[in-house]
């Protein structure tokens, strides 16, 4: 493990774990691929502590956010409260669900900040350390890594230009 492969890792993490829609999977098999199993672990364990400070930014741009979006679409959104709104947002970060749902729970009802990062953490690295642990078994080739996540920026490129009128609708 290097220091560039890390000042470019990191960024990524907590950028594919905020709402930008690109996902954080094919980031961390990219750099993870070609590691032994112990960095790869490191890698895992940081990207859940960039998971957690991407949850971070979600609250606070969903409490930013509430202020301004209608009340009759925040009643079309997940009622999520108490201790529950974390035990939810940990099984969605732990399990193959869409996490969007946390996301629009938290932005209904904005959590407390540090529970809602423990949570998102706590269940992102198990997941990530199954994927670094599954990836090899599948039987690609390592730069198949490298492939996979430049195929879902350039669909999540496609997608924010599309939306914003330069591809057209």
């Amino acid at each position: 493990m290097n220091w560039l492969s890390l000042a470019c890792f990191v960024p990524l993490a907590i950028l594919c774990n905020t709402v930008f829609p690109v996902p954080f999977d094919p980031v961390l098999i990219a750099f993870t691929s070609h590691k032994c199993p112990v960095q790869a672990g490191v890698f895992a364990l940081i990207g859940s502590i960039c998971a957690a400070l991407g949850a971070a930014a979600d609250v606070k741009l969903f409490r930013n956010l509430k202020d301004h979006l209608p009340e009759k679409w925040l009643k079309l959104l997940p009622i999520w409260s108490g201790r529950r709104s974390y035990v939810f947002t940990f099984f969605f970060a732990l399990l193959p669900l869409p996490f969007s749902v946390a996301r629009l729970a938290a932005l209904r009802n904005p959590p407390k900040m540090i529970p809602y990062q423990l949570a998102v953490a706590m269940g992102r690295l198990p997941r990530y350390l199954l994927v670094i642990h599954i990836w090899p078994g599948i039987g690609l080739r390592d730069s198949n890594g490298i492939i996979l996540l430049s195929v879902c920026v350039a669909f999540a490129v496609f997608r924010w230009a599309r939306s914003d009128g330069w591809l057209g609708n």
